[in-house]
């Protein structure tokens, strides 16, 4: 998988902050909860996402390696 490169976290929190305070105007308090759960479950779900692909790849990188073993040239 290839490195990529963006913002440094530090960047990225800041970033947030921006965006928080930009969806927070004008926007009630029930507003402002249901976007925060709204976050919150995309969130999840991206986490979610992220650690299956990892568990996929780390055993696809097993399955090679242990293949790469069965073979005895000799």
């Amino acid at each position: 998988m290839a490195c990529t490169s963006g913002p440094s976290g530090e960047a990225l929190l800041v970033i947030a902050a921006l965006v928080s305070f930009q969806l927070a105007q004008d926007r009630s308090n029930d507003e402002l909860g249901v976007l925060a759960a709204f976050f919150t479950v995309l969130g999840d779900n991206l986490a979610l996402i992220a650690a299956r692909r990892a568990a996929q790849e780390a055993c696809c990188l097993e399955a090679g390696a242990a293949a790469d073993t069965d073979t005895d040239p000799m």
